[in-house]
């Protein structure tokens, strides 16, 4: 990089876009700022992209930035999904997510950054995997490169260790945790929204209405 210009990644190679003069225009802890001046290949129009980045992948062999974690809860004969309500200062609101979190640099797999996570979060252990998504997915492409993996675990409510969970936040963190049962997760998200207690992130949205055509 010189004087804040970056080369391209191979990637860019089969762009239908020219790609060119693409800048760093802010640099901080967590966020990345650039921007791009693109064209067409044989077009006429062109116009500069601006895109947000995490500064570093945590561990550069975890192909994502961060895990989300979907875990169910059996307990009491039920099942439920463990969801999470946080305030999220860019929307000015309290929002349902499920828990998640960066990939730190000694976090061996997504599986271990997951269990990490959720025990953080809300204070579950990890009873049992049944499923890692290893390769991130693009959260909003248009925008940015940010990029998420997936663990999918079942936590055991009656083992020891999650009979009376508690978390271990960082110190500006303020999260919730929030139980809901299975069979009624859109129905819950509705609810919630219609009466303007929370958002509702788009990963847990989408997972409720993908229930309809289960």
């Amino acid at each position: 990089m010189a004087d804040g210009k970056e080369e391209l990644p191979e990637s860019a190679i089969d762009c239908p876009y020219e790609l060119k003069n693409e800048q760093t225009v802010f640099s901080g802890k967590w966020l990345i700022a650039k921007s791009i001046d693109f064209k067409l290949r044989g077009g006429v129009n062109s116009g500069v992209w601006m895109s947000a980045h995490r500064p570093v992948l945590g561990n550069p062999k975890i192909n994502a930035n961060g895990v989300d974690i979907i875990a169910y809860l059996l307990k009491d004969g039920l099942k439920f999904l463990i969801l999470i309500k946080q305030y999220r200062i860019p929307i000015r609101r309290w929002i349902l997510e499920f828990p998640a979190g960066l990939i730190d640099e000694d976090d061996e797999s997504v599986e271990a950054a997951g269990k990490r996570e959720l025990k953080e979060e809300t204070g579950y252990t990890v009873t049992r995997t049944l499923k890692v998504v290893k390769r991130g997915k693009y959260l909003n492409p248009g925008f940015t490169s940010d990029s998420v993996a997936f663990l999918v675990c079942e936590v055991d409510g009656t083992a020891l260790e999650n009979l009376n969970p508690k978390q271990n936040l960082d110190g500006d963190e303020n999260i919730e945790v929030v139980l809901v049962e299975s069979t009624r997760v859109l129905d819950f998200l509705n609810e919630a929204a219609d009466r303007g207690e929370v958002e509702v992130s788009v990963q847990v949205y989408t997972w409720a209405l993908s229930k309809l055509f289960a």
